[in-house]
């Protein structure tokens, strides 16, 4: 005997807000760029990356950097510098996120601060330090944390990168479904004479990600990406575009689940140097 039409629709439902209850407690933040190429990022060299994906990836930054990012009930900013006067390439973010959860809406901000070096030639390491606070209808909870990455760069169209995201450890004092646990990430980078970039990032999480970047000419980027988190069966489709120009950045991404419609992100960025 088959399911009722209306049983089946109310499944699909439910199963929706379990996904989306269950990323709340998101490792890491997306840039529109690392959105849009399968959430890739980590062996990559990008202002709104560097704190969220890899911090090591600060080293090969130059000048100082703005940065902001908004999408639906998130918005992170940052600022970058890495010049000649900078004792190290450092970057001091904030990132503000609002989801629902089993126990009400969930508030969360994270304030960063990231420190990188090269510790011998080609070979990077950098350190995100956090303030993580978390609030709920009838709780709130506070915890440090602190994201340990290094980046190889063997020549200079190829990157490797690998990440250990909260290395202290997940507080046992908030629920399960909000704690941020340690995990691993990896990921791989190659530009292909100036025209493309590949990226391939993995995690310890079951998650992996591949993109592409094209580049149309020295302004337009177009990006496309997949991302698969198989203990989750969430497959996303990724897509945007970018503009960089000499004064500013706009980037745009978009990721969409092809199995639950409700499951998707816009989001938006604007880089600027000075």
């Amino acid at each position: 005997m088959l399911p009722h039409p209306l049983s089946l629709k109310k499944l699909s439902v439910f199963l929706l807000v379990q996904l989306i209850a269950n990323l709340a407690a998101a490792q890491v933040y997306n840039s529109s760029i690392s959105a849009a190429t399968g959430g890739t990022g980590r062996a990559t060299v990008e202002a709104g990356d560097s704190t969220f994906l890899n911090p090591a990836s600060q080293v090969h930054l130059r000048g100082h950097y703005f940065f902001a990012s908004c999408a639906e009930d998130e918005f992170a900013i940052t600022l970058s510098d890495n010049t000649e006067e900078s004792m190290f390439p450092a970057t001091l973010g904030y990132v503000q996120r609002t989801t629902d959860v089993a126990q009400g809406e969930l508030k969360q901000s994270d304030i960063m601060l990231s420190l990188a070096e090269f510790i011998v030639d080609k070979w990077a390491f950098g350190i995100t330090g956090h303030y993580i606070e978390q609030k709920l209808p009838e709780s709130s909870y506070r915890q440090p944390n602190a994201d340990i990455g290094m980046m190889y760069t063997p020549k200079s169209n190829i990157g490797w990168g690998l990440v250990v995201y909260n290395v202290f450890g997940e507080n046992k004092d908030a629920p399960e479904n909000i704690r941020q646990k340690t995990s691993v990430g990896g990921g791989f980078n190659y530009i292909y004479k100036e025209a493309m970039r590949f990226r391939v990032d993995a995690t310890s999480e079951s998650v992996f990600g591949a993109g592409l970047e094209t580049y149309v000419n020295r302004f337009l980027i177009t990006r496309i990406g997949y991302s698969n988190d198989t203990d989750d069966e969430r497959e996303l489709l990724t897509a945007g575009f970018g503009f960089k120009g000499p004064r500013f950045a706009l980037s745009y991404a978009y990721q969409g689940n092809q199995k639950f419609s409700g499951d998707y992100r816009h989001s938006v960025d604007l880089e600027i140097p000075f």
